[in-house]
């Protein structure tokens, strides 16, 4: 799968779902498969969108929380998954693009297998992989929450637009549809 194809995947799935993108591969993914939707993109603080998504899991209980991330991000912010682990948002997936690289910051290669899943499982947080488009959306359907899914990204061509963005705009577009949400009654997607 390429970047964009897993950001379109969950897009697709959970059209209701609050998304929060990590840096890099992950925003510019997200971006290319929502058309720049009102999203929560991280473009900076590396290791932290996690941890932010925890925060919006928490804080918009009704609503499926998507945290997509890229593994370089993941293994940078990895002790969130303890606190994943502790408060057990049933709300919140967990989403890696998973292709070995630090893509953001060159391309440097992971060291280490990535065994995202066999973490979420040791914390008692369910984890599974996808390798491609069909089996992720059927993944993201049925895994209990919340969950660590690793999406195996084999296409490594740059996913779509800069991954830089104005975070003050991030943030107004993002409240704004949190409110909506709440306001029409309509914010959990239908599967």
């Amino acid at each position: 799968m390429q970047a964009a194809e897993v950001a379109r995947a969950v897009l697709a799935t959970l059209p209701g779902a609050l998304c929060v993108s990590s840096l890099g591969t992950a925003t510019s993914a997200l971006r290319a498969a929502s058309d720049d939707g009102p999203h929560f993109y991280f473009g900076a603080a590396m290791g932290s969108a996690l941890a932010g998504a925890l925060g919006v899991a928490e804080a918009v209980p009704d609503r499926t929380v998507v945290a997509l991330l890229g593994d370089g991000e993941a293994l940078m912010g990895a002790t969130t998954l303890w606190s994943v682990a502790a408060y057990r948002p049933g709300n919140l997936l967990v989403v890696v693009l998973a292709d070995g690289l630090y893509s953001i910051t060159g391309g440097q290669q992971l060291n280490g297998a990535l065994r995202f899943p066999e973490v979420g499982g040791v914390l008692g947080v369910a984890g599974t992989r996808a390798a491609d488009y069909d089996g992720l959306c059927g993944v993201l359907r049925t895994v209990d929450r919340p969950a660590v899914i690793e999406a195996l990204v084999d296409d490594r061509t740059w996913p779509g637009p800069s991954p830089f963005v104005d975070p003050a705009r991030v943030r107004t577009r993002f409240e704004a549809t949190i409110t909506a949400g709440r306001e029409s009654g309509t914010g959990q997607e239908q599967l």
